[in-house]
C-alpha cells in the first residue's frame, strides 16, 4: 500500500459477512469444544448408569421410567379423579382452594425419582438435580405455551438450623437452573424461614396447617410491584400445606398471584 493511503473501509456488506463469518466461526468451535468434552466425559444416565442420551446424564429407557402425573389438577397438582373431564380442577381445590394459584410438578414421588431426590438432597449428588431440573425445564415450556411465565422465582427457603447441617438448599440450585434457563431472575434473601416446622408427613391436616403457621418472613417492607406473579419453587410437594403458607405470605406482599414448581409431588 503506497504511503498515505488509508486502509480501505468496509461497506455495510463487507461488515456484515465480516459478522456472520465471526459467529459461524464461534459456533463451529463451541460445537468442536462439546464434542471434546462428550469423547472425554460422555454422559453416564443417573439410574442406570449407562451412556446417556443426546449429551444428557439420562438415557431414553431410564427417562421413560420417570413416572409422570397425568391430568394433574391445575390447582394442587394431584390426579383428577377418573370421569373428571369437565374441569381442571378438582373438588378440593374447588371448595377449599389453596392460596397458590396453580401448582407444576410433573413427577410422582416414587423411585426412581424419590431416590434420584434423596440423593440429591442428602448426599448432595448435585448431578442428580441439574439432570431433572432439564426435565423440568422442558416441562414447564410446554405448561406456559399460551401464558406468561411468573416473572419472579423465589426458592423454598430453610431454616438456618436446617441449612447448617443439610449445608446448602437444594431449592435454591433447582431455581438457580431454570432462572437461567427460562431467563427469570431468582430471590433468594427475599423470604426467610424463622420456625423451624417438623415433618409434615404423618400429621393431618390441623395440624400440618398448625406446624407451618408463621413459618415465614419476608424482608421487613417490601412490596411487590403491581401486577407482580410469583412462582415458588421447591424439590417436593409432599401436602402443599407449606407452600400455601408461603405463598399467603407473598400474597400478603402485594403478589398479584403465586405459582408451585416442584420436580415432584406425593400422591396418595
Amino acid at each position: 500500500m503506497a504511503e498515505g493511503q488509508s486502509r480501505p473501509k468496509l461497506n455495510s456488506t463487507n461488515k456484515d459477512a465480516h459478522l456472520i463469518m465471526s459467529t459461524r466461526f464461534q459456533v463451529i468451535v463451541y460445537q468442536w469444544l462439546k464434542a471434546i468434552q462428550y469423547w472425554l466425559l460422555p454422559p453416564t444416565c443417573i439410574v442406570c448408569m449407562k451412556a446417556g442420551n443426546q449429551a444428557r446424564d439420562l438415557c431414553l429407557d431410564c427417562e421413560m421410567s420417570l413416572l409422570r402425573i397425568e391430568r394433574p389438577c391445575k390447582a394442587c397438582g394431584l390426579p383428577l379423579p377418573p370421569g373428571n373431564y369437565l374441569s381442571t380442577s378438582c373438588g378440593t381445590c374447588l371448595a377449599f382452594p389453596p392460596h397458590f394459584r396453580r401448582l407444576i410438578a410433573p413427577y410422582r414421588y416414587i423411585p426412581p425419582v424419590s431416590s434420584l431426590v434423596a440423593s440429591y438432597k442428602y448426599n448432595r449428588k448435585l448431578v442428580n438435580g441439574r439432570v431433572l431440573s432439564q426435565q423440568f425445564s422442558k416441562h414447564l415450556h410446554m405448561q406456559y405455551q399460551a401464558d406468561n411465565f411468573p416473572v419472579l422465582l423465589i426458592p423454598m427457603p430453610l431454616h438456618p438450623a436446617r441449612l447448617r447441617q443439610r449445608g446448602f438448599n437444594q431449592a435454591n440450585e433447582i431455581a438457580r437452573y431454570l432462572g437461567r434457563d427460562l431467563d427469570i431472575p431468582v430471590s433468594r434473601n427475599l423470604v426467610k424461614r424463622s420456625k423451624k416446622t417438623v415433618q409434615q408427613t404423618g400429621l393431618n391436616a390441623r395440624e400440618r396447617a398448625r406446624n407451618v403457621n408463621a413459618a415465614f418472613e419476608i424482608k421487613h417492607g417490601f412490596r411487590f410491584a403491581p401486577e407482580t406473579s410469583v412462582a415458588i419453587v421447591d424439590d417436593v410437594v409432599t401436602t402443599g400445606s407449606t407452600a400455601s403458607e408461603l405463598a399467603k405470605c407473598l400474597l400478603k406482599a402485594g403478589a398479584r398471584e403465586v405459582h408451585v414448581w416442584a420436580l415432584a409431588r406425593t400422591v396418595a
